[in-house]
């Protein structure tokens, strides 16, 4: 069904998980556009109560694929970003819960796909940043990778984070502590991540697997229609009083 994913959905758990170890799941167009099909199928289905986003083999995710960016045309570049925010805000507008089992590198747009989730815990070994800003920066600071030139660089004009993350960090973290991170494109570990409250909880990376198959199972233990009617009252900022006449 799937070529850069892979879905296992078991016990009314769905395992949505980026499939491309290799580049460290490293977002293409490709997978871009199953993660768009999943999230609309995945938001269908009755026998779902819970989305848990991860990655397979050793990070999360590493961001956009450098080799889909150096492709892009000046017009092409403006789409994709587009592309990208529309498909991490369907994260936001599913009605089940969604949330982020992050291990490993979650930067840049890794960072921005689990900051449409409704919210993430980490591995001991994670490693968390939208680091955007450094791959145009003076060295010490400019990656090996861009060293020949930053692609996502334009002539004139400046560049940031395109895929929901300038938005979705400062109502995570506030907006002081998300400029520092943006201005800075630090990546930070778990610890630090969990004092700014862009995690929910750390786990010893031997337990990793475990701690979140049993936080997915309780979540997807609770009744469906309730699941949804909390995360539309919390999203949306709304009171609840009375339920609805039967």
């Amino acid at each position: 069904m799937y070529e850069a994913l892979d879905l296992k959905i078991e016990e009314r758990v769905a395992w949505l998980t980026l499939n491309r170890p290799d580049k460290l799941n490293a977002i293409d167009e490709a997978m871009m556009h199953e993660l768009r099909r999943a999230f609309s199928e995945l938001d269908e289905r009755e026998d779902v109560c819970v989305v848990v986003l991860r990655g397979e083999g050793r990070a999360f995710c590493a961001g956009m694929d450098i080799g889909w960016s150096e492709q892009l045309t000046p017009e092409s570049r403006v789409e994709q970003g587009r592309l990208g925010e529309k498909t991490f805000a369907m994260i936001e507008r599913m009605s089940i819960p969604v949330f982020a089992a992050v291990h490993g590198y979650a930067v840049g747009g890794g960072l921005e796909l689990a900051l449409g989730a409704d919210f993430i815990v980490c591995s001991e070994d994670a490693s968390m940043g939208l680091v955007e800003i450094t791959l145009s920066a003076r060295p010490p600071y400019r990656p090996k990778m861009t060293e020949d030139g930053d692609p996502d660089q334009p002539e004139f004009g400046g560049n940031a984070p395109g895929w929901g993350g300038v938005k979705r960090l400062p109502q995570r973290i506030g907006k002081a502590r998300a400029k520092e991170l943006l201005f800075t494109g630090v990546r930070i570990g778990p610890e630090r991540a969990l004092q700014l409250g862009l995690v929910n909880d750390v786990y010893p990376s031997e337990e990793f697997d475990q701690r979140v198959a049993e936080l997915a199972e309780r979540i997807a233990a609770m009744n469906r229609y309730n699941l949804r009617l909390v995360k539309e009252l919390v999203t949306n900022g709304y009171d609840w009083i009375e339920p609805h006449p039967s």
